[in-house]
């Protein structure tokens, strides 16, 4: 490939390429990525829909912790269960939020394990605004799911 074909004006992700220069010499050059430039918002936008999705299901108690994780983390049902030691067919079993609360504490601190997170975030949400002026307010919002919680942080009310 060449230098002049390579360039991608695209700051928020430089790399560094080895080609070919306009000299007939090889080395390396700093430019932006095609595929983040191009595609990365929209990338972005559907993870966030995605999310969005994932979460209004586990409120109602149509997905459990397990199968949100699965999907928010993006782990194959065969690695999860593989880590979580536990049977695929029992991993699918235990995205359903009917056999989720009938699961065993020590298979829920395995899956836990298994997503690097805390026991206790299988059973609650907690959503906060990325910029802050230092005021907040808490809410625990309920949910149609029994056994599920949000905690919402956001800029107090003037």
């Amino acid at each position: 490939m060449k230098e002049k074909d390579l360039y991608v004006d695209f700051k928020p992700q430089q790399l560094i390429y080895y080609v070919e220069k306009d000299d007939a010499s090889y080395g390396p050059v700093v430019s932006g990525s095609y595929l983040s430039k191009h595609y990365l918002d929209d990338f972005i936008g559907k993870r966030n829909k995605q999310e969005l999705a994932l979460r209004e299901q586990l409120k109602k108690g149509e997905i459990s912790p397990i199968y949100y994780y699965l999907v928010m983390q993006e782990y194959g049902e065969k690695d999860l269960a593989s880590r979580a030691g536990v049977s695929v067919r029992k991993l699918k079993q235990h995205c359903k939020m009917e056999n989720f609360v009938k699961m065993p504490l020590k298979v829920l601190k395995k899956y836990a394990e298994a997503f690097d997170i805390p026991l206790v975030n299988f059973f609650h949400l907690l959503i906060a605004k990325q910029e802050s002026t230092g005021k907040f307010s808490i809410q625990h919002l309920e949910t149609d799911n029994p056994y599920f919680v949000v905690t919402k942080i956001d800029e107090a009310k003037k």
